[in-house]
């Protein structure tokens, strides 16, 4: 089939910048000391914005700016023309010729997502045919950078998904590389007063702005002010000493070892494509390497056991918890992404891997840290700052391990995760974190948050506000105007039998009260192995199955668990199962019986469930296993003592009273008590909690 490609249509009108001028811009790759040739520039949209800012640029375009210049010049764009051409040879002829072009560093972009329309698009060559007739080639991260790197016989180095540098110039290349693994530092302070220092402040103050940018003392080329320093101390390292005595040596200690991080993760993140040699260098970074390290094998050395180490999820894991900044999840650790160069240089190296792969992912400003799984990922929360507790809409996973990418649109999920403690996500000297930190402290006071939590859903969220009759105004928690206490209802007994518990298309009842299931379950009994023990009759209505469990604790027990069960079949089979290692439990025991029954107090048992159902996060999701309900559940039901019965050694550990003391202020009516079979169950009321 014949296809007249229509190659002009594939230009489209631009607001904003294009996505590789972005980043041009945002590397401080493109300034107004390097030129822009455009090649491939469409309407131009690009170069009337970049001429408008006082940019020196030009451009070429087949369709639109047949007739002008391919000129060489510093910088040279070749975005999004790649994917348009259907012929591989042309393809190829096109990017050596952008790349001749380029004095310093060329900015490839192509598509590299694919979006079904439907079956508008027809496979042509080695794309498809777009139903307004353009071709499109599209690439995956991988797929882009081997045929770059093909192609030129260059290294080329990820700016955004899509958008690749590749560098003519070693110097800009490395200078680009370095900046990108280091953080800004403030300079130390001056702590005492020193005569000979006022004396000479504006010029010792450049001096510790240049060592603080540098860790190290600078070399005199390296220092603007050098010569004058010089004349008036005699060397660098004598206007330093004075400096050091007005300030406190912990910062200068400080300042020296981040900047030997820096190197390292520089260093590491160099291993994802060509380490230099030493020699090929900036003179700069070999003196750094001298001063901090004291040989380039050893800075290797020790970049490489980092490097190492960023592949093992316990040292993962472990950084994770360990580290001053982000808020820890039970399988991640989330940050803000102004924040990612003051991480361990472990994590800014696993972080950095994923850098190197992706680019720098645009609106992007949270990053998630998987501990375990190997695994990063790109968020944007355009909302962090306004909304206490925000959603993110936008996702770029990374797999490290197979170097996978996923994009995902999360702006629609029906119930959300909403993020909270967003000033664990921040540095300690964000101005934001005073307000978020008010907020937090007010939702851990009032039972809204705890330390164990993962994120909570929009629906548990809401849940919990109107439980406790709360609401957010911006970052404050408010009481609601009316706070009327949260109405519970109670589940009811199965309507058919008017006793039971129905979940689901199953009925569940105590065995005293079995007989309502009528014939078919005492045949299903009669099948039982000889002294098979049982305490609750299951009935699958569905499939005509009976299930006979044991549960020893369940008149002691408020939730009692499941043990052994025998399942018998409607066709007759019967198979026993054990008790499982973590337990199912029963709530609202009291739907298995009636309200005559006397092996526990039933109506003490529907005050439980009230208890529990206006609990704050609770998952009731996760509610039938006793692992999360003894975890999560119990210890809140516990909190207040007024709220639950409580055994006698209970009350004797709290209260600090001997078996004696509590019978007696049983007897003295002092302490609210209920017996059920043989055992004393109490109350504590305010004056019995604060003894």
């Amino acid at each position: 089939m014949e296809f007249g490609i229509k190659r002009h249509r594939a230009a489209i009108r631009r607001r904003e910048y294009s996505l590789p001028v972005k980043c041009l811009l945002r590397d401080n790759l493109l300034n107004e000391d390097r030129p822009l040739f455009d090649y491939g520039c469409g309407h131009g949209d690009d170069l009337f914005g970049l001429c408008a800012e006082g940019f020196v640029c030009s451009g070429f375009d087949p369709a639109f700016r047949p007739d002008s210049p391919k000129s060489p010049a510093a910088v040279v764009n070749l975005g999004f023309v790649l994917n348009v051409i259907e012929d591989p040879d042309e393809r190829n002829a096109t990017l050596k010729e952008a790349w001749s072009l380029a004095h310093q560093v060329l900015c490839v972009a192509a598509r590299i997502m694919v979006s079904d329309d439907g079956g508008a698009e027809v496979t042509y060559g080695d794309g498809v045919v777009t139903r307004i007739g353009t071709f499109q080639k599209f690439f995956t991260q991988a797929e882009l950078r081997e045929y770059i790197e093909s192609t030129l016989g260059e290294e080329c180095f990820p700016a955004a998904p899509g958008v690749y540098y590749v560098f003519r110039d070693a110097d800009l290349k490395t200078t680009y590389i370095a900046g990108k693994y280091r953080r800004r530092l403030a300079a130390p302070r001056k702590r005492i007063a020193e005569i000979r220092y006022e004396e000479h402040q504006e010029l010792l103050d450049s001096l510790i702005d240049s060592i603080t940018k540098f860790g190290r003392l600078p070399e005199p080329d390296e220092f603007s002010s050098a010569e004058e320093v010089i004349d008036a101390f005699g060397s660098l390292k004598r206007a330093f000493a004075l400096i050091r005595r007005v300030t406190d040596e912990e910062d200068w200690a400080a300042v020296r070892q981040h900047r030997s991080e820096d190197l390292l993760v520089y260093l590491a993140l160099a291993n994802f494509g060509k380490r230099p040699k030493l020699s090929q260098l900036p003179s700069k970074v070999q003196r750094d390497i001298r001063a901090f390290f004291g040989s380039y094998k050893r800075a290797c050395s020790e970049a490489d056991s980092l490097m190492f180490r960023a592949g093992d999820p316990d040292e993962i894991d472990a950084a994770c918890i360990r580290s001053k900044i982000g808020r820890l999840c039970p399988s991640s650790l989330w940050i803000h992404d102004g924040v990612r160069d003051q991480l361990e240089p472990l994590l800014r190296i696993y972080e950095g891997c994923a850098r190197a792969y992706i680019g720098t992912i645009e609106d992007a400003n949270l990053i998630k840290l998987h501990r375990f799984s190997g695994k990063v990922s790109y968020l944007a929360c355009p909302d962090f700052e306004s909304d206490p507790h925000p959603i993110t809409t936008e996702t770029t996973k990374v797999w490290l391990r197979t170097l996978r990418v996923g994009f995902y649109e999360t702006a629609d999920r029906i119930n959300p995760p909403l993020l909270d403690r967003k000033e664990r996500m921040l540095d300690s000297d964000d101005d934001r974190r005073s307000k978020f930190e008010r907020l937090s402290s007010q939702e851990v006071t009032h039972g809204l948050l705890h330390d164990e939590d993962d994120f909570l859903t929009r629906a548990v969220w809401k849940a919990n506000l109107q439980t406790l009759g709360f609401e957010h105004r911006g970052h404050r928690l408010v009481r609601r105007k009316t706070n009327s206490p949260p109405s519970v209802v109670l589940p009811k007994r199965c309507s058919k039998y008017r006793v039971g518990k129905r979940i689901g298309g199953a009925v569940y009842v105590h065995r005293d009260f079995e007989h309502v299931l009528g014939e078919p379950m005492a045949a299903a009994k009669s099948r039982l192995p000889a002294g098979f023990e049982y305490t609750v009759v299951k009935h699958n209505e569905t499939n005509g199955n009976f299930s006979f469990i044991h549960c020893p604790d369940f008149d002691e027990s408020p939730e009692p668990s499941t043990g052994s069960y025998a399942v018998v079949k409607s066709d007759g089979v019967v198979k026993i199962r054990p008790a499982l290692s973590d337990p199912f439990i029963y709530h609202h025991k009291w739907l298995f019986v009636d309200d005559d029954y006397r092996g526990f107090d039933v109506e003490e048992s529907k005050r439980r469930s009230v208890e529990w159902m206006t609990l704050p996060n609770v998952d009731k999701s996760r509610i039938g296993r006793a692992s999360y309900w003894n975890t999560h559940v119990v210890p809140q039901l516990e909190r207040n003592p007024r709220q639950s019965w409580l055994r006698s050694e209970e009350v004797r550990k709290r209260l600090g009273w001997t078996t004696c003391e509590l019978a007696h202020q049983r007897d003295a009516g002092h302490i609210r008590f209920k017996k059920v079979g043989n055992a004393f169950l109490y109350q504590l009321d305010h004056e019995n909690a604060a003894e």
